[in-house]
């Protein structure tokens, strides 16, 4: 780097190939921040691969990573002491990385688990390179989703005391406006701030500008054609926690019991899962088989993505709160950006976005029966609601923006 103004750098530990979605989501951060004038480098995981490389300025370091660790063997006791573990392990390579480079304006983390805090709390305290501002983002909530009370509670757990007392040593710096604590979903905030009584910013989760679907007018305009039936869509690889048996079931019922139901749906199922009590889950042979089902068996290229989504007019999203209550889909967002409109689970964060930034049905948490009956009844005032979630897509359009994210991100004291 030339010089210290406007300097910004991405640490994340996980990006290591194009599988998950940390690539996309920095690559989006650094064109947007480069397009505001900052220089951004990234801090990956030591393994990654060449057409990261050629996209980014990376520097290859971190050869642990939670996120991609989390299936091999543990050492004896780590479920114990792994949070100092890892600390230290970043600290190994993030030290000597600080000390050679001129002074970061701006560091930015944006997938902060308990084994990183107390590394980057002993960097911000004590490392002569520390950069001017720190932002610590965090998409794993400390809340758990209670279904008697039908809301989130913070557990009794000792990680949760460590987790807490190692925040808290943050407040400081908190208080001295050189780091800033940041959740992307309303759930999360509440969550955090109660446990630890610190202020964490709200962030919106950015979105790169998305193809525009079709006008409503030219998607409803030949509707007699059974190939111009709506669709209906799930993207996203089939999960249990994203309530992917329970849209199965409802697509079932509604092919046996309405034959004539003018809808064609559109799944994505990449592989089996597991239900909780161990048998498999899979699409059946009525799915797979049936003129008004779609099933996508494989990751999806960006381009193939975008088309579908052009084309999709309703997205159903059954994600059950015992995961989502607090986490963001960025399914949801692409479709309130485009003016689909969506069925979701009441109660979480889905029930926050559609609220305020598009339109469509709720449905309580694991309902099959309210999935099932959403789906009749989207489709028959399907015009009614897209013209509702077309009414509000500049407005999530605009604070989705990966401008807006930077915005808030890189004027950290301003917001």
């Amino acid at each position: 780097m030339s010089n210290t103004a406007n300097t910004l750098l991405i640490v994340e530990e996980a990006l290591r190939d194009l599988k998950a979605h940390w690539f996309e989501y920095i690559k989006t951060i650094t064109q947007a921040a480069e397009a505001q004038g900052w220089q951004v480098q990234v801090g990956a995981h030591h393994d990654v691969v060449p057409e990261i490389c050629q996209e980014l300025k990376v520097f290859p370091l971190f050869r642990y990573a939670r996120y991609l660790d989390n299936q091999k063997k543990k050492l004896p006791g780590e479920r114990y002491y792994g949070f100092l573990l890892h600390s230290w392990r970043c600290l190994v390579v993030l030290v000597p990385l600080l000390g050679k480079q001129p002074r970061y304006e701006h560091i930015f983390v944006p997938t902060v688990l308990i084994h990183h805090l107390l590394a980057w709390w002993m960097i911000m305290t004590f490392h002569p390179q520390r950069p001017q501002h720190l932002t610590l983002f965090f998409v794993a909530n400390p809340g758990i989703w209670d279904r008697n009370i039908q809301k989130s509670i913070l557990p009794s757990s000792p990680l949760l005391g460590i987790q807490r007392f190692l925040l808290r040593r943050f407040q400081k710096l908190v208080a001295q406006g050189t780091v800033t604590l940041a959740v992307e979903t309303k759930g999360a905030k509440r969550e955090f701030e109660e446990l630890t009584n610190l202020p964490f910013q709200l962030f919106p989760h950015p979105v790169p500008q998305l193809t525009e679907s079709s006008p409503l007018s030219i998607r409803l305009s030949s509707t007699q054609e059974s190939s111009s039936a709506p669709t209906f869509a799930c993207y996203g690889f089939a999960r249990y926690e994203k309530g992917s048996d329970m849209f199965k079931t409802a697509i079932e019922q509604l092919l046996s019991q309405q034959q004539d139901i003018p809808v064609q749906f559109c799944i994505q199922w990449v592989e089996p899962f597991s239900l909780p009590d161990g048998s498999i889950c899979e699409p059946g042979s009525l799915l797979r088989q049936h003129p008004q089902v779609t099933i996508i068996d494989r990751p999806l290229q960006s381009h193939d993505y975008q088309t579908l989504l052009s084309k999709t007019d309703c997205m159903i999203l059954p994600y059950r709160n015992s995961s989502y209550h607090a986490r963001v889909s960025r399914v949801a967002i692409e479709a309130v950006c485009l003016g689909i409109p969506l069925i979701y689970t009441k109660g979480g964060w889905l029930e926050e976005i559609v609220s305020e930034f598009g339109s469509g049905i709720g449905i309580e948490d694991e309902c099959t029966q309210e999935l099932t009956q959403a789906i009749i009844t989207l489709g028959e005032n399907l015009a009614e609601y897209t013209q509702l979630a077309l009414g509000k897509r500049a407005k999530a359009q605009q604070y989705f923006s990966p401008a807006n994210f930077c915005q808030q991100l890189l004027s950290p004291n301003k917001i």
